[in-house]
């Protein structure tokens, strides 16, 4: 049942964004939008974030029709000035010294060598724009994702301040060094940015995590008071299946973009020790990976069986039938990829790490697997039994409306809204 909307307390929330949630071809954006989507008619939400280049302006076109009643800002932040701004800073801190900065300006640099370092000071242009709409008054500020941290040390403090985390940095750096290796300079990165992240937490008086699990983690760091969970809502242009695909038409699925460094390392690891285990039981089985890959990515993976498709506007089209493999090792947070599937009666095979978060229970509506020998022997099974494949289709359809609706996400995020905004007021009664 839909909430009211009358009941609602309107604010002024002025969000503070690392990324342009459009087009919806990442889980961050699709998070993103969603979240807005579903809440943009209960208050006046601002919307700050970076453009890169000019076709990106487009996207900012596309998304303030798709969502009229926020307010959509752009802020020009391409690599040349970002590394222009840098430089000047680098020469200050170290006497004239110029250091090489190009390998830090893309979000995730393409090489698997070091964690991803997000901790780099902002643009002016961007704390320009925010400090404009400050002065028009608002009622709450919202930072989200972890290079927005740093933003909550300088927002007044007359500002109730919540935090969105996609994902708890720390966690990410530690399953990164553990699967991909540690040499003395990672480890300092790493130490270094978790000193950075918890700190950073603490000019805020709300942190919301899109997991209880994720919640755990920040509990040793930041007052438990602080700390909410509320997740996402399925994607706004994928919804809720009502009806079930009837069987499996042989299609083994991942949804990955190269982009994204646990990607990378995923589906290395799925066609070196899972892939070929599937296709000697199953050899008419095929592997479609789902997301934007590079020519050489693509070269450099070839195998019997595997297609890259690229970006696909209608996912849950091409999802139905198949079965979503998740074979992540790395990262935090929750997985829209599999909430795209459950909602859509996919059956999806996942490892610990790709479903963790999320309320599902192996053998119940999904199946979890950490070893290569028994993810491919979990796929392999899930292909032949169609009573199995049934029964988690309709399982994880029934988790995703029972959790993450719009309906169910509006309402949490609007109880926390009020709480925060209520907690700060007699903070600072006299």
């Amino acid at each position: 049942m839909t909430m009211p909307r009358e009941q609602e307390s309107t604010m002024r929330i002025l969000i503070a964004s690392h990324y342009l949630p459009w087009p919806l071809n990442s889980g961050g954006n699709a998070a993103q939008f969603s979240t807005l989507k579903c809440l943009a008619e209960d208050h006046q939400f601002t919307l700050v974030c970076p453009v890169y280049t000019e076709a990106e302006f487009l996207h900012v076109n596309e998304l303030q029709r798709q969502l009229p009643q926020v307010y959509i800002r752009p802020v020009c932040y391409n690599k040349a000035t970002r590394t222009r701004f840098l430089a000047r800073i680098v020469r200050f801190i170290r006497g004239g010294r110029l250091l090489d900065l190009s390998a830090h300006q893309h979000p995730e640099p393409p090489g698997m060598g070091r964690p991803y370092y997000p901790f780099l000071p902002l643009p002016e242009n961007l704390i320009l724009v925010l400090q404009e709409e400050l002065s028009k008054g608002t009622d709450l500020f919202q930072a989200e994702f972890v290079e927005m941290l740093p933003l909550g040390a300088w927002i007044p403090e007359n500002i109730p301040k919540l935090f969105i985390h996609y994902q708890i940095h720390f966690v990410y750096s530690d399953r990164f060094l553990t699967t991909r290796g540690r040499d003395g300079y990672s480890d300092y990165l790493n130490a270094a940015m978790r000193v950075q992240e918890v700190a950073y937490l603490q000019n805020f008086e709300g942190v919301i995590t899109l997991s209880e699990e994720d919640r755990q983690c920040l509990v040793p760091y930041v007052a438990p008071e602080k700390l909410f969970v509320s997740p996402f809502p399925i994607p706004a242009d994928i919804g809720i299946a009502t009806d079930l695909p009837q069987r499996f038409d042989g299609r083994f699925l991942l949804v990955a973009s190269e982009g994204h460094a646990p990607n990378r390392d995923a589906l290395a690891w799925l066609l070196a020790d899972v892939w070929p285990k599937i296709k000697s039981k199953l050899p008419l089985a095929r592997l479609l990976v789902v997301g934007e890959w590079s020519e050489s990515a693509k070269i450099r993976h070839s195998t019997a069986g595997l297609s890259f498709l690229g970006f696909i506007p209608e996912l849950a089209t091409t999802l139905r039938g198949g079965i979503l493999l998740v074979p992540l090792r790395i990262g935090s947070g929750i997985r829209v990829k599999i909430m795209v599937a459950l909602a859509q009666g996919v059956p999806v095979i996942s490892t610990t790490v790709g479903c963790e978060g999320l309320q599902v229970k192996d053998g119940q509506e999904i199946l979890v697997r950490d070893d290569p020998q028994e993810f491919s022997k979990a796929a392999i099974q899930l292909a032949q039994d169609p009573e199995l494949w049934r029964r988690l289709a309709v399982k994880g359809r029934t988790a995703a409306t029972d959790y993450y609706s719009p309906e169910v996400v509006r309402r949490r995020r609007n109880e926390i809204y009020a709480e925060l905004a209520e907690n700060h007021r007699r903070a600072r009664a006299p």
